[in-house]
């Protein structure tokens, strides 16, 4: 298995918006590091990784990192992204390739399709970038991860705990929350993925009992959302914590809970009913949807 490194994919992504390393790395780092960075033989902190990422980003590039934003925009859909996934093109590019077979599995989530397979076809998804044994070592904590890896390990702990595999779902998660909250508050990363890692990461920690660490986890999700605007997470967020509360026997402030959660999932629908051209938030949050977990009563 050839497995690409971070400095792979920042090349790739430089090379494809035409811009040079001195531009990359302005404001940022020293051109040598972004050389280094680049060839693999220097590893870049979580800030300075955040801060590439999101350079490359408003010069034009998904946050993924597959496409640019103009490609994304003429697919104009969610299924003309799935089309595209279907149609098992070869570029040349192992993280273009890792993307596109995200998104195949990511359609079969919640479908009915066995756990045991989603979980192993993640697996093997994420060993296209990272040998498989990080999962379970000290030395992933020190690794620096790509936008993808984290939505993959996300994904690989929810069906851990969708086969009742509690301890695994929480130690992945525990890992990327720690990720998240270290290297990227106030971020691109942590904004998007913080408030979903925050949801599944209650509801594993409910499932073991532990009411308080799920309440805390379900408080820091809502409060990212509110802070940056990002409502797609919300719903989920406002259900975990009304289950928290009614078992704190909080039986008001549960159903105040309870009731946010369903007006947020009708401004949601709403939302998705309205006609006109679909917005790159859009595709971004279509991401999310298959990675949230649902508290099992």
């Amino acid at each position: 298995m050839v497995y690409y490194r971070l400095g792979d994919v920042i090349r790739e992504l430089r090379d494809r918006l035409h811009m040079t390393q001195e531009e990359l790395a302005s404001g940022i780092c020293s051109v040598s590091s972004i050389a280094k960075i680049e060839k693999g033989r220097q590893m870049p902190s979580g800030h300075v990784a955040e801060a590439i990422f999101r350079r490359l980003k408003d010069s034009g590039c998904f946050f993924t990192g597959f496409a640019l934003t103009e490609e994304l925009l003429a697919m104009k859909s969610w299924e003309r992204v799935l089309t595209l996934a279907k149609e098992n093109r070869t570029s040349g590019s192992l993280f273009e390739e890792q993307f596109y077979a995200y998104v195949r599995v990511s359609e079969r989530m919640g479908n009915g399709t066995d756990h045991a397979v989603l979980l192993l076809e993640l697996m093997e998804i994420l060993v296209m970038s990272m040998p498989l044994e990080e999962l379970y070592n000290e030395t992933a904590r020190r690794r620096t991860y790509t936008y993808l890896e984290l939505y993959i390990l996300n994904s690989i702990a929810t069906q851990f705990y969708y086969m009742e595999s509690f301890e695994s779902a929480n130690r992945i998660l525990e890992r990327v929350y720690e990720y998240l909250q270290e290297w990227h508050v106030g971020g691109e990363m942590a904004r998007y993925l913080l408030p979903v890692v925050c949801n599944n990461l209650a509801v594993v920690k409910m499932s073991s009992g532990l009411i308080y660490p799920a309440r805390l986890l379900c408080d820091t999700g809502i409060n990212c959302c509110l802070n940056t605007g990002l409502l797609v997470p919300l719903p989920a967020l406002y259900g975990n914590l009304s289950n928290v509360l009614f078992e704190l026997r909080e039986t008001a402030a549960a159903q105040k809970a309870y009731s946010r959660m369903n007006v947020l999932r009708g401004m949601l629908t709403e939302c998705e009913e309205a006609e006109g051209p679909v917005e790159l938030e859009l595709l971004k949050n279509n991401l999310l949807r298959f990675t949230g977990l649902h508290f099992k009563p």
